[in-house]
């Protein structure tokens, strides 16, 4: 049995088929497919079924890879490790809020940097989502906000940034300028609820007024900050970046004092904390975030 042909097997069982496990290793299908019949030859028994219009996996072939992906993952970083120059691959996640705020600055820093590290970013934005998919390790990493509770024994959480909360309100407002006044005054234009940020935000916003219903529910902190703008209500929500807060005129009170900070992390698998590609990449994700605070 060659070696090589286990990683090749992981990836035909992340991406679903040989030809979309190719096309991530520049193989050609065919090579594919021969090394899984190589795979199956070495342990006797098929691997795929095949009796069908597609060929599907066996539960031999998921005990197989579950067996050897920490070796997978340790043989891949003494790789790195023996390398003087940062390469390969590294399958990577980020909340929507990273993807629209620090993400594109961090990837030109890397670039920049370490350019033999190709970034493959799933298209997935859901922190929840993206944990587990760190946890199968179908992606190596995710940029997400830090999950309640203590990190599951096979992850490892790394703080990329702590965001403070701010309360923004229109600048049409006449009323008195405390956070009170403000709430019991304006209509409350909530922040994403099925986001961490969103759940801490109305949490906050509940202490003050228990009762208070929300007149809108918004999606994304851009979309607030236009809301508010236009004079629609207030909004309790993470910190905007530079650029977000001078495309929209709006008051903008920070709640440093009221509120926890909300923590960027980036979560690994515990096997793969020492993996040079991705300590690259939380570097320039660090770096990116402290450029763009407000």
């Amino acid at each position: 049995m060659k070696f090589g042909a286990l990683p090749t097997l992981q990836a035909v069982l992340r991406r679903g088929s040989f030809a979309l496990a190719a096309e991530e290793l520049g193989l050609t299908p065919s090579a594919v497919s021969q090394q899984m019949r190589n795979l199956e030859e070495y342990f006797g028994q098929p691997l795929f079924d095949r009796s069908g219009r597609t060929v599907k996996p066996t539960p031999l072939a998921f005990e197989v890879i579950s067996t050897v992906r920490d070796a997978l993952s340790g043989l891949e970083l003494l790789r790195d490790r023996s390398s003087r120059d940062l390469r390969g691959k590294l399958r990577f996640g980020a909340t929507n809020t990273v993807q629209l705020s620090v993400l594109p600055r961090a990837l030109r820093l890397q670039m920049e940097r370490y350019p033999g590290i190709q970034v493959h970013l799933e298209p997935e934005h859901i922190s929840e989502n993206l944990l587990d998919m760190v946890k199968a390790g179908h992606i190596d990493a995710a940029a997400i906000a830090k999950p309640e509770g203590a990190a599951a024994r096979n992850l490892v959480y790394e703080v990329i940034a702590a965001e403070a909360f701010v309360l923004v309100y229109p600048q049409s407002y006449e009323g008195a300028a405390t956070v009170r006044d403000i709430v019991a005054n304006l209509p409350w234009i909530r922040y994403n609820a099925k986001l961490s940020g969103g759940r801490m935000a109305s949490a906050y916003v509940r202490q003050i007024f228990p009762h208070l219903e929300a007149r809108f529910e918004v999606m994304s902190g851009e979309a607030v900050m236009n809301m508010v703008s236009e004079g629609l209500g207030f909004s309790v929500i993470p910190q905007p970046r530079e650029v977000i807060a001078r495309m929209y005129p709006v008051n903008m009170l920070r709640l440093d004092r009221k509120m926890r900070k909300r923590q960027i992390v980036l979560a690994r698998r515990a096997v793969d904390a020492d993996n040079r590609r991705i300590n690259a990449l939380l570097e320039c994700l660090r770096e990116a975030f402290e450029q763009t605070i407000v």
